[in-house]
């Protein structure tokens, strides 16, 4: 079985930490987001051959992840360029040549704690043309909604107004190669894009069977800063415990992830701090925060923040802060 995963996107609510890197490499506990994207489909699902669509950015995801021998996985790339179609069934329209057999969709901002191999075996198991993960979401108007009965889907509906329920798509699905021949057929939305709802409704209309699983565990669709801190926190507590950085008559308190070439110097780190490679830390306190690669912190106090690469602050204190890549802050209180 193959997998397609969506890693195209800006991530304009993101910035200003996208603005120098694509955001499916933003860390999650010492790794990309899209690196644990495809630990997931080798380790959980079995999958090792994988398409990414890749768009902005794209020379970044493709130098990082090559060819996947080095993840033990074969790796291929399509682009999909900024004059291209826009939207996720444009995306999926591109990898038609590649895709022979059912397979496996993973939107490349989204992480998952939970056994979706089970979605899988429920596609077949029922003998589906699309199976989709679901879960139960107190803002569904946010996301592609979906009505239900049992286990069949009797409408898609992308962002509605006035949702039927409250059960939305996750970024997760076993799709037939028939979805093709629905996007083939689709016409822009509203806004533009081409809405994989919209050719799942078409598959439905067409008697085609299409099935939602729902899968006991956690999902984070990492789409603003404050979702880089909860999937850090949530990977911290249940994967990992990392000191790798120097560390000079300072307190640690776990979870951490402290990459290496770090100098942690009369500082308390912790706890659900994730520091990148080369970060320079003096007579500060962090906690629940990331602080990304190369940048230098002195008497600094920050809280549930994001600190972006190569920044230079000096007796910043703060809570919640989102601090852009190339700062350079001194004596602020925010």
């Amino acid at each position: 079985m193959k997998g397609v995963i969506l890693a195209a996107g800006f991530g304009s609510r993101l910035l200003p930490f996208t603005s120098f890197r694509p955001k499916h490499l933003l860390p999650v506990a010492g790794k990309p987001i899209l690196h644990h994207s495809l630990e997931y489909m080798r380790d959980v699902l079995d999958i090792t051959d994988v398409t990414i669509v890749v768009g902005y950015q794209r020379n970044a995801i493709m130098d990082y992840f090559h060819n996947g021998q080095d993840f033990g996985m074969d790796i291929s790339y399509i682009v999909q360029h900024e004059n291209h179609a826009r939207g996720i069934a444009a995306a999926i329209g591109l990898v038609e040549g590649k895709i022979e057999e059912d397979f496996v969709l993973q939107l490349g901002d989204n992480l998952f704690g939970a056994d979706l191999k089970k979605v899988i075996d429920h596609h077949f198991s029922s003998n589906s043309t699309a199976t989709l993960h679901i879960e139960e979401n107190p803002n569904p108007q946010r996301y592609g909604v979906v009505e239900i009965d049992g286990d069949k889907v009797l409408s898609v509906v992308e962002k509605p107004a006035n949702p039927k329920s409250n059960n939305v798509i996750t970024g997760f699905y076993v799709l037939s190669p028939v979805i093709f021949n629905m996007i083939s057929g689709l016409k822009p939305s509203a806004r533009g894009e081409y809405e994989l709802s919209d050719a799942l409704q078409a598959l439905i209309d067409n008697n085609y069977r299409v099935t939602a699983a729902k899968i006991d565990g956690w999902r984070l669709d990492i789409g603003y800063p404050e979702d880089l801190l909860a999937v850090n926190k949530l990977y911290l507590n249940e994967h990992t415990h990392t000191v790798e950085g120097e560390l000079i008559n300072s307190t640690i308190i776990p979870p951490v992830y402290i990459s290496k070439n770090c100098s942690i110097e009369s500082s308390t780190i912790g706890p659900y701090a994730m520091i990148e490679e080369g970060v320079n830390i003096q007579n500060c306190e962090i906690k629940n925060s990331v602080v990304l690669e190369k940048s230098k912190l002195n008497r600094c106090f920050i809280s549930d923040s994001v600190i972006g690469t190569n920044s230079r602050l000096l007796g910043l204190r703060g809570h919640s802060l989102k601090v852009g890549d190339y700062s350079d802050i001194s004596n602020g209180t925010v």
